[in-house]
């Protein structure tokens, strides 16, 4: 009855449905809430990262898969730090050879060819005397002692008669101690490398030498006409062609061996080098090939001759018995005859 207070009874069970399931009252299938408790979570980023990355670290267990990852990402990191100390070796091992290679072959090229050049000229700017191989006729005697020194008379009368230009003032010198003082003819030298290695000439020769009696017989010599002795060498035939000796006035060591305190510096940028080269021959006349340097640079010690253009190199003595001496004066005759004394000394 109505309003008894008596609670209503449960509607009756619902038959299963034709498939086995069971439908609820509003006619919905609860299965789905009940399969949905049974479904494998849905898969992270980390795990699609592990399966599409480290497929064989995949491990339903965590913490194995972490330690897999962990183990890989070691490895991959420790072969990525082998590969680029291996890439950066090759490529320095690569570089330091290439740069070996490259100073070798600079070195190659910069020895290759001559080690310097030079420059040679026979002095004949300020003679002290000219050599003639013959002796004056009577008339050009006369001629010689009657000029005056009015303009150049000189000039013509040495061109006429062949002279050669000839100084005297080392070789006179006590401290040269020549054996047989005589004339020396000179060249000029100017060195130069252009190697960007050092080198230092550390003695110079005189090659393929040959002597003759002199036969130069007349000498006219200026006086006052000497200008100094300047700084460069003096070898002395008559004693050593391998020896040269220092000349200079300001030189302490006059007259000692060039190469015992002085050497030549060439090459690394240096400036040209002058040499001057004074060459006597006493009472002979002598021919060479060429000047011989010895040089040392970073391989060791080498040679290179100087040359004279293809020519040889030539200078002329006076005899041991002249015949003829003359001195131009600035006081008194212009031209004053000289007496020839024993020995080939000359009395002027």
């Amino acid at each position: 009855m109505t309003g008894s207070g008596t609670p209503p009874a449960p509607p009756p069970p619902t038959p299963p449905s034709g498939d086995g399931g069971q439908t609820g009252p509003s006619g919905h299938d609860p299965a789905p809430a009940r399969r949905d408790q049974h479904r494998p979570p849905t898969p992270s980023l980390l795990d699609d990262l592990v399966d599409g990355v480290v497929p064989e670290a995949a491990d339903p267990d965590r913490r194995r898969r972490n330690r897999k990852v962990l183990i890989r990402l070691s490895w991959t990191v420790l072969a990525a730090l082998v590969a680029l100390v291996a890439t950066k070796g090759a490529d320095w091992l690569t570089s330091e050879h290439d740069a070996r290679v490259t100073s070798e072959a600079d070195d190659k090229a910069d020895r290759a060819g001559p080690a310097f050049s030079a420059s040679v000229r026979l002095n004949t700017q300020y003679p002290e005397a000219r050599i003639f191989d013959a002796p004056f006729s009577p008339q050009d005697k006369k001629t010689l002692l009657a000029m005056q020194p009015k303009g150049d008379p000189l000039t013509p009368f040495y061109a006429a008669h062949h002279a050669r230009a000839v100084s005297f003032t080392d070789v006179h010198h006590p401290a040269m101690k020549v054996a047989s003082p005589g004339y020396s003819e000179e060249w000029l030298m100017d060195l130069l490398s252009d190697r960007k290695a050092s080198l230092v000439i550390t003695d110079l020769r005189i090659k393929g030498l040959s002597c003759t009696p002199a036969k130069a017989a007349t000498v006219i010599s200026v006086r006052g006409q000497a200008g100094g002795s300047y700084e460069g060498m003096l070898f002395d035939l008559a004693r050593s062609p391998s020896t040269p000796l220092i000349t200079g006035d300001e030189e302490q060591h006059y007259g000692e061996p060039f190469f015992k305190y002085k050497k030549i510096d060439l090459g690394n940028g240096a400036a040209p080098e002058g040499l001057r080269v004074q060459v006597t021959s006493g009472t002979q006349d002598c021919s060479w090939k060429a000047f011989e340097t010895r040089y040392v640079d970073a391989n060791g010690e080498h040679t290179q001759d100087i040359t004279n253009n293809g020519k040889d190199f030539t200078v002329h003595g006076l005899s041991a018995h002249p015949q003829q001496a003359f001195e131009v004066r600035s006081y008194g005759p212009f031209v004053h005859e000289c007496k020839i004394l024993g020995g080939g000394r000359l009395g002027c």
